[in-house]
């Protein structure tokens, strides 16, 4: 009896030769085996309860109708910016200095129902938002012993979903602008204008040129969306080619709008130098950027174009201009869709917005990146890293 009390459940009684005794000592023994079974029973759904617990990406965690942490996962935990036995037994208020969550936490032991919430965080000095859900927690009597609250990292999740509300937006309000231009002028000639030839073709001139529009932002729409497939679906065929060959294409097709501004484009780029691209939609992307170069770039500058091996086993593509500059508020964000630094003079100059976030998804179909270096009055250099061949 002293070896089971001290936990030595593999211990067994000898058979006694009284019946009395022979009796205790088999139910004794039938008892040690028991609790064996049950406690390693217990051990092994602890053990899998912590394995599932410390895999998941979500945070866990429970808290007593006090306010006390009673355990948490290892997510959990990052996301207090410590360790899981830094936190149980203590107060909310001394693992958490939010008081949106302290607040989260008193609602959810107050409702005794599920409750949830986004909630403003930082991490690491990131802002972040975190999706918390909490619901009450019962022992196995039935009594309520306090809540189990479930964290999850949605800052992707509602940066994605505010992003396409205001492409939703954008894009309405980029084809409204148009039509509504078109469908005043159409109205105009309908009410008489069409009567005075000169009037007339004036209208019709203005009406072509926002057709025009609309026939560009539909067809970069159509383009984002064919590379955004081919790049889920890995339809992109790339192939070893001169960069040299690919870029003086580009150049070419932007020749005539620099020479109008008096503009000259310099390419330096080794022969020799190759990349796995797809020629034609490298050509595109480099059309769209030296493009933007000659728009906002000053008359009689100097548009240039390199391509050098980095230290870094990349190839790297740097297109340099001297224009107008972008300031450093507006950069992380020039390449989402319809994002204009300057939406009057884009929309003068031609633009449709959608032109940087086709060179992004194009650079990224071929597994590079894309980089950006401006100031205000300084102009801008683009950059482009594929990794070597």
């Amino acid at each position: 009896a002293e070896h089971f009390a001290r936990g030595e459940l593999k211990y067994r009684l000898p058979s006694a030769q009284t019946e009395e005794l022979g009796g205790l000592v088999r139910s004794l023994n039938h008892m040690a085996g028991q609790l064996e079974e049950k406690i390693k029973t217990i051990d092994q759904q602890r053990t899998e309860l912590e394995a599932v617990l410390s895999s998941m990406v979500e945070g866990v965690m429970a808290v007593d109708p006090d306010e006390r942490v009673l355990n948490l996962n290892a997510a959990a935990a990052r996301m207090f910016n410590g360790k899981a036995w830094d936190f149980q037994g203590r107060l909310i208020q001394e693992v958490v200095r939010n008081m949106d969550f302290q607040g989260f936490i008193k609602k959810g032991l107050a409702a005794g129902r599920y409750w949830e919430s986004d909630l403003s965080w930082r991490q690491h000095d990131e802002p972040r938002i975190i999706s918390a859900s909490s619901t009450p927690l019962y022992d196995s009597a039935g009594s309520r012993r306090g809540i189990l609250v479930v964290l999850h990292d949605v800052t992707r999740v509602r940066k994605l979903e505010n992003m396409r509300r205001d492409f939703v937006a954008n894009v309405s309000h980029e084809i409204k602008t148009p039509l509504t231009a078109i469908k005043g002028f159409v109205e105009t000639l309908q009410h008489g204008a069409v009567e005075s030839p000169r009037e007339a073709e004036r209208f019709l001139g203005i009406v072509a040129k926002h057709v025009d529009r609309l026939n560009s932002i539909v067809v970069d729409l159509l383009n984002l969306a064919r590379i955004e497939q081919e790049t889920e679906k890995k339809e992109i065929r790339t192939e070893i080619v001169g960069l040299g060959g690919v870029l003086k294409s580009a150049i070419h097709v932007c020749q005539s709008k620099a020479e109008e501004k008096n503009i000259s484009i310099e390419l330096n780029c080794d022969k020799g130098l190759t990349a796995r691209i797809d020629p034609v939609l490298f050509e595109q992307a480099a059309v769209n950027l030296i493009d933007n170069a000659v728009k906002y770039s000053p008359e009689a500058s100097t548009i240039q174009i390199s391509c050098v091996k980095t230290d870094a086993f990349e190839t790297a593509v740097h297109f340099k201009d001297h224009g107008i500059g972008i300031p450093k508020q507006h950069i992380d964000r020039i390449f989402e869709r319809f994002y204009r630094v300057d939406k009057a003079r884009s929309r003068a100059l031609g633009g449709t917005g959608l032109g940087l976030a086709i060179v992004k998804h194009i650079i990224q179909a071929h597994g590079g990146r894309i980089t950006v270096e401006s100031s205000p009055g300084a102009g801008s250099t683009f950059s482009i890293f594929f990794a070597d061949t």
